[in-house]
């Protein structure tokens, strides 16, 4: 089959993963999968072992965009937004008027109708996945809420069909009268690869011994160092940590505007300067190495609706999970099956959890087994494009 993936995102971190484990995953099936987007980022190859440096595959005009998005006051970003329509309209039409396309499979994203509409006009499947919701919180917050949820609506009520990555993300765009069977949750995943390959014991030892980390337990945190991680809280659970556990190491695999002050912070706590290792931003296929550098991995904070990606990745790699007790989270993990959850926002209850796994070596082995099992069995991301496959009608597979 020939599909377009149509994505507005910036493709890059957590968003650029997603996009490139959807394609690939697609592409392990032998399909063709063409990428259409503003800036023409190629997720797949910023995720693959060639190509894998993001800064340098991107393009004067990309980066003038993005400073363009960071530095625009909220209602202009958003009629920024808007104006992606006259783009990407033309251009659709052009890659489905040169080869015959089977769907379009879209990520959702706030204004932006062109996949809804051209899909309308030249009677194509619609696929949209949908990762959050105007109206509810976000980061960089809304101006024009109702305008988006118009539009929202229209682009649901045409949609084939209709992917969240949560149940909460589910029961929200059924109130907008579409229709349940049209909608399904799917949880992010991780690549078959990563469960194929897993880091060796000597790669372990070697980089446990590079970064001087033998006879530590180690604390792992993957993603960006930004605010809404909540790094709050998890120095200040480090710090009550280290009393028990003094030469606890928390490993943050990420970059981003919070580095100084989770170094100001940290500080202020009285937590060792060598009791923070910063390995910065790695290529995407080294992740897994300094996953299994862990004791445990965490997630100090997360929203109703979001799947985190760094879940699957630490499960995927027998890492015993703390995280906090969310829908999404509660999705997947059974607490102290495959994970062990806490109370959201309570020092007490991550504190708990943490030691809980730290004190007991073979309960955190056990946990992070049966972690790995789970994902293997289903949250890859071949797995979940044979599930968007099967949704779709026989006659559009056909």
């Amino acid at each position: 089959m020939n599909i377009i993936y149509h994505f507005r995102v910036r493709g890059t971190g957590a968003e650029g993963v997603h996009v490139a484990g959807i394609v690939n995953g697609f592409r392990s099936l032998g399909h063709n999968v063409r990428l259409v987007s503003p800036t023409k980022t190629d997720p797949t190859r910023q995720s693959s072992e060639i190509g894998n440096d993001v800064r340098a595959q991107t393009t004067w005009y990309s980066s003038f965009l993005h400073k363009l998005a960071d530095s625009l006051p909220q209602p202009f970003f958003e009629l920024m937004e808007t104006a992606y329509n006259f783009f990407a309209i033309p251009k659709l039409w052009l890659a489905i008027k040169k080869q015959k396309i089977d769907f379009i499979y879209e990520r959702y994203a706030f204004y932006n109708l062109s996949g809804a509409l051209i899909a309308s006009i030249m009677n194509i499947p619609l696929v949209v996945e949908v990762n959050e919701l105007s109206g509810h919180k976000r980061i960089r917050g809304q101006y024009f809420v109702r305008m988006a949820q118009v539009i929202e609506r229209y682009i649901f009520q045409r949609a084939t069909v209709i992917i969240t990555v949560s149940d909460f993300l589910k029961q929200e765009i059924t109130k907008q009268t579409v229709s349940e069977n049209r909608i399904v949750t799917m949880p992010n995943g991780v690549p078959k690869k990563w469960m194929e390959n897993q880091p060796t014991n000597e790669e372990i030892i070697g980089m446990r011994e590079r970064y001087g980390l033998g006879g530590k337990k180690v604390i792992c945190f993957i993603g960006g160092l930004v605010y809404w991680h909540n790094f709050d809280l998890l120095l200040d659970v480090l710090h009550s940590v280290q009393k028990d556990f003094p030469d606890t190491v928390l490993l943050l695999v990420g970059e981003g505007p919070l580095n100084d002050y989770i170094q100001r912070k940290a500080e202020s706590l009285g937590i060792k300067k060598e009791s923070l290792l910063f390995v910065g931003s790695v290529p995407h296929h080294r992740v897994p190495l300094y996953i299994s550098l862990a004791d445990v991995t965490v997630i100090p904070e997360t929203n109703s609706f979001r799947s985190p990606i760094k879940m699957f990745e630490y499960m995927a790699l027998g890492k015993p999970v703390v995280a906090p007790r969310m829908p999404a989270i509660e999705t997947v993990i059974e607490d102290r099956k495959d994970g062990v959850l806490f109370t959201p926002g309570d020092n007490a209850s991550f504190r708990s959890a943490l030691l809980e796994l730290l004190n007991a070596p073979s309960l955190a082995r056990s946990v992070g087994e049966s972690a790995r099992e789970k994902i293997s069995l289903n949250f890859t991301w071949e797995m979940n494009a044979m599930k968007i496959m099967n949704m779709l009608s026989p006659e559009t597979r056909h």
